[in-house]
């Protein structure tokens, strides 16, 4: 399902970011989160609506093509969203506003799934003849949970305009956007970074379900507390990051929170006691999170207006549309192996990313510096 969700922002992403730079993003985000309640709605029905032989109507099938059309949502939501965060936070605070959605994110995986297992378990109470009945109402409230956001959006004064024109042709746009990138050292330097570590590090999330019941010997219920870990650790690294008041050395931080990373799960690759892999996943996710939040800041703060929208579709395509490859490489390399050695896999090659991050840091500061945005950006935080 990850994979039919993810595949579709690699294979669209460059288009919706034309489009978040071509049309109002405001109205781009009201459009796709529309889309995502119609979705989530859909998924709700075909779970609660019984077929002609009492059981739900909802199929295999029905669930993969949910999956692509809102993983084809998302190729154009998130660049919208990203690029649109700018036109309603100054830039200098782009740093906490980044990290508290990342805390908001997290504590959602964090409590999320403990209030849907107390709902399904209420929900299939009430009616104990009805099959599936608790998920299909999880996900009528998670379609009702999109209104809220919906009625923000349109109350939102969202008067600001794209700066730039539209472009001829969406060839056009994409020439001009790859031209921007290719003069643009400290933009192709964190996006390299992060399309690595997601090939790499982040499918160490993948192997949870493995680690919990091969390595530590337990159930759903480990499983549960590693991902709790990882929740919690992320979480704090949100708030750590939140109290960050500039930009200047994040550059450190994505290289020593990604070797970090990387350090965490080799060992925890070794350990076979539940309370240190606990532990261990939980540090993972802090440094994981604090390297993925320095590096969407620096995007965010050092591009052009001009081109932020197509700029942060190459982005998410090189985070979210290069995870289900990384799944699969490291949880191919777990099956013809073991867990172990595929997170030993996973950590060595996030040590190594690190290493080249940090030789080329010099440089990649160097064209940051030189760039007008950080000009702009110096200037603002000391009138802050």
């Amino acid at each position: 399902m990850g994979f039919a969700s993810q595949v579709p922002v690699l294979a669209l992403g460059v288009l919706g970011g034309v489009v978040a730079d071509a049309m109002s993003r405001h109205r781009t985000v009201l459009i796709t989160q529309t889309l995502l309640m119609v979705q989530a709605l859909l998924l709700a029905v075909l779970t609660l609506v019984p077929g002609p032989d009492g059981r739900p109507l909802i199929q295999v099938w029905h669930i993969i093509l949910l999956a692509v059309f809102a993983g084809s949502v998302q190729a154009f939501d998130m660049p919208a969203r990203q690029a649109f965060l700018v036109q309603v936070v100054p830039k200098y605070d782009i740093n906490n506003a980044i990290a508290l959605n990342s805390l908001t994110f997290n504590a959602a995986r964090v409590f999320g799934p403990a209030l849907a297992g107390m709902l399904i378990a209420i929900m299939q109470g009430l009616a104990r003849t009805r099959q599936n009945f608790g998920e299909g109402m999880c996900f009528l409230i998670n379609a009702l949970s999109f209104v809220a956001v919906i009625v923000q959006l349109m109350r939102m004064d969202a008067s600001a305009k794209q700066l730039r024109p539209v472009g001829p042709t969406t060839e056009a746009d994409l020439a001009s956007a790859l031209h921007y990138l290719r003069h643009r050292l400290h933009l192709r330097a964190l996006m390299y970074h992060a399309g690595a570590v997601a090939l790499l590090g982040l499918p160490y999330l993948v192997l949870l379900p493995a680690v919990a019941k091969d390595t530590l010997g337990g159930d759903s219920r480990m499983l549960g507390w590693l991902t709790t870990s990882v929740g919690v650790g992320a979480m704090t690294g949100g708030v750590l990051m939140a109290r960050r008041k500039h930009i200047q050395g994040l550059g450190k931080v994505i290289a020593g929170a990604t070797a970090a990373f990387g350090l965490t799960v080799i060992v925890v690759a070794q350990t076979s006691t539940p309370w240190l892999a606990c532990v261990g996943f939980g540090i993972a996710g802090l440094c994981m999170v604090s390297a993925m939040i320095s590096s969407q800041t620096l995007v965010q703060s050092l591009v052009s207006e001009n081109y932020r929208g197509r700029v942060m579709s190459f982005y998410s395509m090189m985070t979210i549309g290069m995870m289900p490859f990384g799944s699969l490489l490291v949880g191919g390399f777990a099956e013809h192996f073991n867990v172990q050695k595929a997170l030993m896999l996973s950590g060595i090659g996030c040590i190594g990313i690190a290493a080249a991050f940090a030789w080329y840091l010099p440089a990649i500061r160097a064209a940051a510096r030189s760039s007008p945005e950080y000009s702009s950006i110096s200037s603002g935080a000391k009138q802050k």
